[in-house]
This record gives structure tokens, sequence and C-alpha cells, in this order.
């Protein structure tokens, strides 16, 4: 499933406390089972890949009983924060999806407000 071989999870890289991925995008209806199954067996396969890695597939909650699409999400956390390595390998896993009519992948960082405390204004 993956284009190219995983980098190491072990790396010089430095840690990115609190760093998380959340990526969105929109599934025709008629795919959503076949391609559940492939972006599960792709989390499987990073979170193999990076131990310690927590991914999560959701679906959106609130949408139209008779819509034409789904919209879902995809978390990636770590303890230590999801490293540049992984995203990387995230990206390249995921380019064997776009095959099954899903929507642009819209990928969104954030970290933990203990990561990095919001500077007080007064």
């Amino acid at each position: 499933m993956l284009a190219a071989p995983l980098p190491s999870p072990v790396s010089p890289e430095p840690q990115r406390p609190g760093r998380a991925l959340y990526v969105y995008y929109r599934v025709p209806m008629g795919q959503t089972l076949a391609l559940q199954a492939r972006v599960r067996a792709m989390q499987a396969t990073l979170n193999e890949a990076f131990p310690g890695l927590q991914s999560q597939l959701l679906r959106r909650a609130d949408g139209p009983a008779d819509a034409a699409e789904l919209t879902w999400m995809e978390v990636y956390a770590h303890p230590q924060g999801v490293s540049a390595a992984c995203e990387e390998a995230l990206a390249d896993a995921a380019a064997d999806l776009s095959a099954w009519g899903m929507g642009h992948r819209h990928v969104e960082v954030f970290v933990s407000m203990e990561a990095t405390p919001v500077a007080r204004m007064d």
C-alpha cells in the first residue's frame, strides 16, 4: 500500500511536543466501505512503523441523511508529537488513496496548549 519504504522511527529529528495532525476530506457514498478498509490498513502500517503513534478515523456526525458524500477526518497524535518523518510517510501512503474518488485531503497541524503556551496580552 505504501509508495516508498517508511523511514526509521528512530531519527535525530528534534521532538515536536504536542504536535498532532488532523486530515479531512470528502468520500463518495459508493466508496465508503472500500476506502475505510484502505485507510485503516494505512493507519495500522503507520502505527507499526512509528511506535506510540495513535490514529483515529472519524466521520462528520451532522451531515444530511441523503448526502452524496461523507466528510471524514483522520487524527494522528504521538506522546512526543508527530514527527516530520511520520508526516511525510503519511503523505506518501495517502497518495495511493486518491484513486478512490475521494476529495482533496486537507491537513491541519495543531499543538497542545501545554507544549506552546499562548502569550498573555495584558
